[in-house]
């Protein structure tokens, strides 16, 4: 006996995941093919054959500070809503989601760490959920933040003009959203107790809702915001420093601008839909952005290769090794996770 109706919904979620996974695939190939089109491939392997070694050893130190920092946000955000994780314990699920997010699509690497490792943090889903979002807010703010001071303080036309203009208008979403963040919770928490007055079969799910809302509303105090934008800045410098390194290592637009240009560019073009790993979206506005500093695209397209492979090489291999050697301890949940205290 066949059940078409119920069949049917999963065959189209399936259906549409393998169209923008294979719409993904296609957008990395076409942004790859205007990278390495248009610039001899042999120069650009020569270019990266002379890059300096201790250069690209000083940039690994900085990627691993930067990723260092932003375990320790982690930690001091789950800290805030009752749990007692330690930065070395942490590193395991916020670098194993990282490795995953590069080899799976559909960001799957922040549902395996919202969800596989409730117990080791100690800290239920909707906790964990809160966290990633203003991570993710905080992170879009403080590339954006770079950009527009980069831009500013160089006061040139590095960056097209329509592509400045839909830059500031998704900075002003940004900053819209953690506003909203912040006022969001009392405002949720009215909003649901009036549906289930009305509706009480959604009671369960208002009452997950409602977690979540606490949660916002423990992440949201000022001062704990305030604790981790400082680190949230502190580690985006530290990758800019690894940009830094390459171009030194390359001998490509080694400036602090240029690299703090580099960093935002890249990163934020990866919210653009690609195959995992980012690849063709992060190559190309990233020697795109080297080049508006005089760099030959032979030379930009080198940078933006071995700064990709840095990042993504560094943080999949020990994410992954991290996972299989830890030997991870679940924790006990603790009781009423959804609120905490600030520390």
């Amino acid at each position: 006996m066949s059940f078409p109706s119920s069949a049917a919904p999963r065959q189209g979620r399936g259906l549409g995941r393998g169209v923008k996974l294979a719409l993904g695939f296609i957008i990395s190939a076409v942004f790859l093919y205007a990278t390495l089109g248009a610039v001899p491939f042999g120069k650009v392997v020569a270019a990266l054959g002379q890059a300096r070694p201790e250069w690209i050893m000083v940039s690994l130190g900085f990627v691993a500070l930067a990723y260092l920092l932003k375990i320790y946000r982690w930690v001091t955000m789950l800290r805030s809503l009752g749990s007692s994780v330690r930065v070395r314990e942490a590193a395991v699920p916020f670098l194993g989601g990282v490795a995953f997010n590069n080899v799976l699509p559909f960001r799957a690497g922040d549902v395996i760490r919202v969800v596989a490792f409730q117990r080791f943090t100690g800290i239920p889903a909707s906790g964990q959920i809160g966290s990633l979002v203003l991570e993710r807010l905080l992170d879009l703010f403080v590339l954006m933040a770079f950009l527009f001071a980069t831009v500013t303080y160089l006061a040139t036309d590095v960056l097209d003009e329509a592509l400045l203009a839909g830059l500031k208008l998704a900075a002003l979403a940004v900053a819209g959203a953690i506003l909203i963040f912040i006022a969001a919770p009392s405002s949720i928490r009215a909003v649901v107790r009036w549906l289930e007055r009305r509706i009480p079969r959604i009671r369960p799910a208002g009452e997950a809702l409602l977690r979540l809302s606490d949660a916002i509303a423990t992440l949201s105090h000022p001062l704990l915001v305030a604790r981790v934008m400082g680190i949230s800045i502190l580690a985006w410098l530290a990758e800019g420093g690894a940009f830094f390194a390459v171009g030194l290592a390359l001998g490509v637009a080694a400036s602090p601008e240029a690299a703090l240009l580099a960093l935002s560019v890249g990163t934020l073009s990866t919210i653009i839909p690609s195959s995992p790993g980012y690849v063709g979206t992060f190559h190309y506005f990233t020697a795109r952005t080297l080049s508006g500093f005089g760099a030959s695209p032979v030379s930009a397209t080198a940078f933006a290769i071995l700064i990709h492979a840095i990042l993504w090489l560094s943080i999949t291999a020990t994410g992954f090794l991290l996972l299989v050697f830890s030997g991870l301890r679940a924790r006990q949940p603790i009781a009423g996770q959804a609120a905490g205290t600030i520390d």
